[in-house]
């Protein structure tokens, strides 16, 4: 890192040790007014619920960048709104994007990344919902030139892809997605523990040779996670969404459903999606999330 980048990086630091640039009003800081700027606060109903720092404006000298929360109530997890802040590391400049008056959600997440094709990374930001469905809101956003804008939000990444998922016979589920007219097929006896859940949850559904009794459809939730990485080494990285497969009822996970999107011609589009059954690892994974859920609504 060159001197200028270090230099710059512990303004940074300090800027945030001393609680300088948290105010929710875009305003901008300059070396002239920098003592002035050193006086403002978040409002006691604001806390900085994540912070990163990496170049996002396309400069080459790393930004910081804040989320900032609005409490739900003084002695509240819950955010009814969230915002992100960027500081411009050259100029001291503030400006701050609001993610909209439906960006409720728990404690969230930054995670930088390389999607656009500008030279800045962008930001991708996770709120979760604290729901019984594990599901988080997601937004794709460019700080390019120090101007932020929401380039995917919750009604892609979240939202994610629409299945029709119908049983078969011989404990076959059928996984169809419309928008890549791509049909998937899940074997249920693949599932581990599968002789016992196939004897004790499908019982009414199917005969003992597997033989479907009457119609049945599942169903798959939103994404309950989406993280950025660079499949094909291209240096830019995509977004893989997890959407969990259920039949029966909801607890009954079988699948999930991981869509791939790139930023392609100034947009996202979808590229693929994987299917599969979960596995052990995944059935654990479920467990530990409950059992975080329940905590959490406990306190």
């Amino acid at each position: 890192m060159t001197q200028m980048k270090k230099r710059f990086f512990t303004t940074a630091i300090l800027l945030v040790l001393a609680g300088i640039a948290l105010t929710i009003n875009s305003q901008a800081a300059t070396p002239g007014n920098g003592d002035e700027y050193r006086k403002l606060q978040l409002p006691p109903d604001h806390k900085i619920e994540d912070v990163v720092v990496g170049d996002v404006t396309g400069d080459g000298i790393c930004d910081v960048v804040f989320l900032i929360g609005e409490k739900y109530a003084p002695d509240s997890y819950y955010s009814k709104e969230h915002r992100i802040v960027v500081i411009d590391c050259v100029s001291l400049a503030e400006t701050t994007l609001s993610l909209g008056t439906d960006s409720g959600g728990y404690e969230g997440e930054l995670t930088l990344g390389k999607v656009s094709t500008t030279k800045a990374q962008d930001v991708l930001v996770g709120l979760p919902t604290g729901g019984s469905g594990g599901i988080t809101n997601y937004y794709l956003i460019s700080c390019a030139e120090g101007k932020p804008t929401i380039l995917a939000g919750p009604d892609v990444l979240t939202e994610g892809l629409h299945f029709q998922v119908s049983l078969m016979d011989d404990f076959i589920v059928s996984v169809k997605n419309g928008e890549l007219d791509k049909t998937y097929l899940l074997d249920l006896k693949e599932l581990p523990s599968s002789e016992d859940t196939l004897s004790e949850v499908y019982k009414d559904i199917y005969s003992a040779s597997g033989k479907l009794l009457k119609p049945e459809e599942g169903f798959v939730d939103p994404s309950s996670m989406v993280e950025l990485e660079d499949i094909d080494g291209d240096g830019i990285s995509e977004l893989i969404g997890y959407q969990s497969i259920w039949v029966v009822y909801h607890a009954n996970s079988i699948g999930i459903a991981r869509p791939l999107w790139k930023w392609i011609d100034n947009e996202l589009k979808l590229v693929s999606i994987d299917i599969s059954l979960r596995s052990s690892e995944d059935y654990c994974a479920q467990a530990t999330d409950l059992l975080r859920e329940s905590s959490a609504e406990g306190i």
